[in-house]
């Protein structure tokens, strides 16, 4: 027979461990370790809003979700909630911006809406996106993170720490370049189609 337990609130995880999300209120939890030296990232259970540093508060994350602008009146983010970042994990390629909060749809409606403010648009990356998907996955063999799209400048590059790493990080990349891209292509597109690509640019008003 089967127990039903009682919900327990996120709320009462909130503590000096888990501080509140600047955007939602609740507790945020650890959520992976990130590539490198970079430490631990937390997250929002509530949300989806991804942390990776000190928390901040709602005029931070706002400054970092604008400083995407990408001055033709659209606002770019990598998406937490994308197919990509749920299949990858730590090997995400998005992780690796300067950025220090990642978003989700969610997120950002809630952050525009504490504001006054709401998206009117939004559109699918896929120029973007696609290479993303690809980087993520072969992110998980490697020991680096980002190598092939740090090498063209689109992205950060955490580099192994020795050269034999480094060297074995070129020769995986290279022989997991195309089946990987044609394993991509299809994952990317059914992303998109499900509202979970890996990048969005979004168009917002209000004051």
């Amino acid at each position: 027979m089967e127990v039903d337990l009682p919900k327990v609130p996120l709320e009462a995880g909130l503590g000096p461990e888990n501080p509140p999300c600047p955007i939602c209120g609740e507790p945020i939890f650890p959520w992976l370790e990130l590539p490198g030296e970079g430490g631990l990232a937390h997250r929002c259970e509530e949300c989806g809003l991804g942390i990776l540093g000190p928390e901040g508060n709602r005029a931070a994350v706002l400054a970092d979700l604008e400083s995407g602008d990408t001055g033709d009146g659209w606002i770019a983010y990598e998406n937490r909630d994308s197919t990509q970042a749920r299949l990858t994990g730590a090997g995400w390629a998005g992780l690796e911006t300067e950025h220090p909060f990642r978003f989700t749809p969610d997120a950002i409606e809630r952050l525009l809406a504490s504001g006054d403010r709401l998206v009117t648009e939004r559109r699918a990356d896929l120029g973007s996106s696609i290479p993303g998907m690809w980087q993520s996955v072969i992110n998980t063999f490697t020991f680096g993170h980002n190598v092939a799209l740090g090498a063209f400048g689109s992205s950060r590059c955490v580099r192994a720490p020795r050269i034999w790493m480094r060297a074995l990080d070129w020769f995986i990349t290279a022989v997991l370049a195309v089946p990987v891209l044609i394993l991509s292509v299809p994952l990317e597109l059914i992303g998109t189609a499900t509202g979970r690509c890996g990048r969005y640019s979004i168009r917002t008003t209000g004051p």
